[in-house]
């Protein structure tokens, strides 16, 4: 679905899994992450926390860290999770890692939530910088993700981003997917009508 940029698709998913979360989920976010990641997930009434990210006396990713606190976190949490080019750390996962956390994630029915702002920033490469969702979805997992095209597309005035939402696997994922759409549309016809169309275009 368009949104207002990813600013806009983060809130469309926060404002989502708050309505129809069966429990009131605990979002997990890294230390440090965006700034408005924190105020975007309280304005929906969602508790947050954090799990280690960035080591300062190495200057990359505490992976050990992130990873207990993954494995500490409460059974179905969700995981704000950045696709590539961390802000504002600019510290990514390997491949390796992505696995390994993935498979903390799947013990713990963890709920991947991406943010994709600088898709084809990191690499270079479109498609190597989405690795990480990819390989989440070729494991089944259910999912969200945020994407901006404010930075690759050169768009910052016309907010043009998009949300997307990925039903687990299975004989009823099509008739998931279709309502969750449904309340998707609802929930945005009654915040902005329509995203703008220019930028899209």
């Amino acid at each position: 679905m368009q949104t207002i940029s990813g600013t806009g698709a983060v809130h469309l998913g926060g404002l989502f899994l708050a309505r129809f979360h069966p429990h009131k989920p605990t979002v997990y976010l890294s230390n440090p992450t965006w700034a408005n990641h924190n105020q975007i997930f309280t304005n929906v009434g969602l508790p947050l926390a954090h799990y280690p990210y960035f080591d300062a006396k190495t200057k990359g990713l505490d992976f050990t860290g992130m990873i207990a606190a993954l494995e500490e976190a409460p059974h179905g949490s969700v995981v704000v999770l950045h696709a590539c080019a961390h802000n504002p750390t600019g510290v990514d996962p390997t491949q390796e890692q992505w696995k390994q956390i993935a498979a903390v994630m799947r013990s713990r029915s963890h709920f991947p939530f991406f943010d994709t702002a600088y898709q084809g920033f990191a690499s270079g490469d479109l498609v190597r910088d989405s690795w990480s969702i990819r390989y989440f979805v070729e494991q089944g997992f259910e999912l969200c993700v945020a994407q901006s095209f404010a930075k690759n597309f050169g768009l910052y005035g016309e907010r043009t981003g998009a949300f997307h939402f990925v039903s687990a696997p299975g004989p009823d994922a099509a008739a998931a997917s279709s309502h969750i759409a449904s309340q998707l549309a609802i929930l945005q016809r009654s915040e902005i009508s329509n995203p703008p169309a220019y930028g899209a275009r």
